[in-house]
């Protein structure tokens, strides 16, 4: 089946967990403070669940290596990502900077980019998007504190940041596969069952998001766009550029893709509450990427269909 006939189709389903999540909130059933214990949950159980599932995989070689270059490739997509953001948004003249360049560099990989590679790829896909999110980690606690504080941290805090409960499933999942050390039956069922609440957790939680912002103010702000369209498509279409130039392999070219397609992540809102920047305008960019991105993603992949097929 063609790629980006399968991203369409995965997207639509995710979109539609995405507008259930707007009707609880609009309703009632559900407030800003359900979005963050779940997104809570979310970040510090299910996804980690699901990066352990993804390692227990015999061990091979050329995995590893594949990691590797996953790695390796997603410091490429960043580095193309914070040099697109530094010429779309100048330093004189643009009051929020600091939060329209962080939306431009840093993408809802996990909430968005995990459900939609695990839906394309399965747990191979999710193994490979491990390494983004280590590369993802490493940069948004220090180039993006940097960023938003104007000052760069101490290695050492940099390297306290870094111990999330993902990055711990990583290094964990990392031993698991090196060794062959498997979780018994008994306890990889309910690992399973809480790491296939994944997408619906995720999906609804970027739909509370959603509902809180004016998407409609959103739309009636030029700006908007011009930093919607480098996010969405000129950061994903460098990095398919240089994917097509290394000829990367399927599985990791379209983890990377997929991860540097998504919309605007959630750190963007989170380092602008922390540092006194304009949170609100984050949370719009969040908001209308997020919802741009129900068209973007498909049309990016069917870009890629012709190489990664």
């Amino acid at each position: 089946m063609d790629l980006a006939f399968i991203t369409a189709k995965n997207i639509i389903e995710m979109f539609l967990i995405l507008f259930i999540g707007v009707f609880t909130f609009k309703a009632g059933i559900a407030d800003s403070g359900t979005g963050s214990r779940l997104t809570s949950l979310l970040l510090n159980v299910i996804s980690p669940c699901v990066i352990l599932l993804s390692y227990q995989i015999d061990f091979d070689k050329d995995r590893l290596i594949g990691l590797l270059l996953t790695a390796g490739g997603s410091v490429v997509s960043f580095l193309a990502a914070i040099l697109i953001a530094k010429l779309v948004v100048p330093e004189r003249g643009r009051p929020h900077m600091a939060v329209e360049r962080m939306s431009i560099v840093y993408s809802n990989c996990g909430f968005i980019g995990i459900p939609l590679i695990q839906a394309l790829l399965g747990a191979q896909g999710v193994f490979y998007m491990t390494a983004y999110i280590t590369v993802f980690n490493v940069f948004v606690w220090s180039h993006g504190i940097m960023l938003m504080s104007g000052k760069a941290k101490s290695p050492g805090a940099t390297l306290k940041n870094l111990i999330q409960p993902s990055t711990i499933a990583i290094v964990a999942g990392l031993v698991f596969f090196i060794t062959g050390l498997r979780f018994p039956a008994v306890i990889k069922a309910p690992i399973s069952m809480i790491a296939d609440m994944n997408t619906p957790a995720a999906m609804l939680i970027s739909g509370m998001n959603l509902a809180e912002s004016n998407i409609i103010s959103c739309l009636k702000t030029p700006g908007t766009y011009l930093l919607s369209a480098a996010k969405l498509i000129l950061v994903p279409l460098v990095t398919l550029l240089f994917l097509m130039a290394v000829r990367a392999d399927r599985v990791i070219g379209i983890t990377i893709l997929v991860a540097a397609a998504c919309p605007s992540g959630a750190m963007g809102t989170m380092f602008a509450l922390q540092y006194q920047k304009d949170s609100q305008y984050a949370s719009r960019l969040l908001a209308i990427t997020t919802a741009l991105s129900l068209v973007t993603i498909p049309v990016i992949m069917m870009a890629a269909s012709g190489i990664f097929h």
